[in-house]
């Protein structure tokens, strides 16, 4: 930043001294205007109006980049609470999944129990239809 103002000054510096070496009179004529003027107020007139205008610039291209920073700082908060809604979506698709986990191994155990419950009735079944015959 202290270099572009460096720059700056050296540059105005440079128009100060090229308009005082060219200090005759000039005939400026306008719309409806015509008047005579020292060149070197022409130059420096014309130099502190670009420097305005590349100001206004500067000044609505940092205004502009505000406005997409703000927006940009909104999409940011949006998006974390996005993550935060997920990631509390995550743990309680988590927990249900431990729990039907849970459900499955004690369901397995009740189809382990019923399958030797199976097994030693069938078993008996068979014991009793050898004894008959």
């Amino acid at each position: 930043m202290q270099l572009t103002y460096i720059f700056a000054l050296i540059f105005a510096l440079v128009v100060a001294v090229f308009a005082l070496l060219n200090a005759q009179p000039v005939t400026v004529d306008f719309a409806f205007n015509e008047f005579q003027i020292s060149l070197a107020l022409v130059i420096l007139i014309s130099a502190f109006a670009g420097a305005i205008i590349l100001g206004f610039m500067g000044l609505f291209r940092q205004v502009k980049e505000g406005f997409k920073f703000r927006d940009m700082n909104m999409r940011i908060k949006k998006l974390e609470e996005q993550l935060k809604e997920t990631g509390d979506k995550l743990a309680i698709a988590g927990a249900e999944l431990e729990v039907a986990k849970a459900g499955l191994v004690e369901k397995d155990e009740r189809i382990r129990i019923l399958a030797e419950s199976l097994a030693k009735e069938e078993e008996e079944k068979e014991a009793v239809q050898d004894q008959e015959e």
